[in-house]
């Protein structure tokens, strides 16, 4: 069976993988913050680009107002300035990008720069507007007031996992627009400046919800702090001494293969290190087929016996360093194949199902057939920025699950 050369450019990545004493201490916390300030750098390509091409068309009709009135460089004196903020910006990203390790970094520093780039924008939009309000047409006025808005609307995509960043550019790009049109006591202009302010309630309480499903998306992602404590005790005992790794096992007790929190902690760490790469990771989730029944009926002892030669078979089909079987819980287990298509992966699938056919385990009380069988679920997905592990798993236990409902002792493949 051919299998990706993924291992083969990759050597050194082990399944249980390295570890830098020298790492600063890991929380769930820290992980979710890390997470929220990366969201923030890695969609802010498009949001320069958006507001570069805004400023340009708003530019461009002001200009052609201004050129009357001999007072066209005020015009060119303020795009220039918008473009050196942007382009501070976009020197900032390319900083973000170029860091190497991104399992840890000072998240709350690179929060911070990039609020600062943020106000530095807004207030340069907002005060630019404002000032050249009263130097153009009422057509132009309304359509500076849509693109301001626009602009605000569409940074709820892209500024809604940090709250304070998104107060801060819409104060900055809507309260100098709306003070001017206070100022100008008319009735046109109280119901555009109320207009304003409704706006920036309307997206701060759209913002706020938006922020706390993200953070509630972040927790689940890493499950619970329980996970990130065994993995901070793990780099404390390293430092101290290697005899100490024996007191935290990341194994399998009755089978010996990783457990569920082993599991979860490298398919995390897969997902960080290969993020952006496209590479393909797939994922077999497997339940043995009316467990419980047989359990009861053959006794416990048969029960482990069952579960050792279900861990044999899946064994034979991991052959690379990168590859990992687990037991996430009782009759349950998980085959992790990093760098290798779905298509490949169900073919790895498919022969362990008849590996253990061929076994002929015994199961009087099952439903299917009088040997053990196993239900089968597969998931696919490339390794993509945006994408997440949790989707992952997500995957693939809803094919685990069709797999079970459909009638059992079959396989089920969703790909990403």
């Amino acid at each position: 069976m051919h299998y990706s050369t993924f291992a083969e450019a990759n050597k050194d990545c082990k399944r249980d993988f390295p570890i830098d004493i020298e790492t600063k201490s890991v929380n769930t916390h820290q992980l979710q913050q890390q997470e929220l300030v990366a969201f923030l750098y890695n969609r802010f390509r498009f949001g320069i680009f958006i507001t570069l091409f805004i400023s340009a068309l708003a530019s461009a009709l002001a200009y052609i107002e201004l050129e009357i009135q001999g007072r066209e460089h005020w015009i060119i004196g303020w795009f220039v300035l918008l473009c050196l903020v942007l382009l501070g910006r976009w020197l900032l990203l390319q900083k973000f990008l170029s860091i190497r390790n991104k399992s840890y970094f000072p998240y709350q520093q690179w929060h911070d720069w990039f609020l600062i780039g943020v106000i530095a924008a807004g207030l340069t939009l907002g005060c630019g507007a404002a000032l050249l309000m009263p130097y153009i047409t009422t057509n132009v006025q309304i359509i500076l007031h849509a693109m301001l808005l626009t602009m605000c609307a569409g940074a709820i995509a892209y500024l809604s996992t940090s709250l304070r960043v998104y107060i801060a550019y819409m104060i900055t790009i809507m309260l100098p627009v709306t003070i001017w049109l206070f100022l100008q006591m008319n009735t046109g202009s109280f119901v555009l400046s109320f207009l304003y302010l409704f706006f920036m309630i309307a997206g701060f309480v759209s913002v706020k919800r938006m922020h706390e499903l993200v953070n509630d998306a972040l927790y689940y992602r890493y499950d619970n702090e329980t996970l990130i404590e065994d993995l901070q005790r793990l780099l404390e005992s390293v430092s101290k001494t290697n005899k100490a790794l024996e007191k935290i096992s990341t194994s399998d007790e009755l089978t010996g293969v990783s457990n569920y929190r082993a599991f979860r902690v490298y398919l995390e760490e897969v997902w960080r290190q290969y993020r952006g790469s496209n590479l393909q990771v797939s994922l077999i989730k497997l339940n043995i087929d009316y467990f419980d029944e047989f359990n009861e009926h053959y006794g416990q002892e048969a029960g482990d016996l069952c579960l050792r030669q279900v861990v044999g078979i899946l064994g034979n089909q991991v052959l690379q360093p990168d590859q990992m079987v687990a037991r996430l819980h009782g009759a349950e287990f998980a085959v992790l194949l990093p760098g290798m298509s779905g298509e490949i992966a169900r073919l790895v699938a498919l022969e362990i199902m008849q590996n253990l056919a061929q076994q002929k385990i015994e199961h009087v009380k099952s439903a299917t057939q009088a040997f053990v069988t196993m239900s089968v679920g597969l998931g696919s997905q490339a390794v993509r920025a945006e994408s997440s592990a949790r989707e992952l798993l997500v995957r693939t236990d809803t094919a685990l699950k069709l797999a079970r409902q459909r009638g059992r002792n079959r396989l089920e493949v969703l790909d990403g």
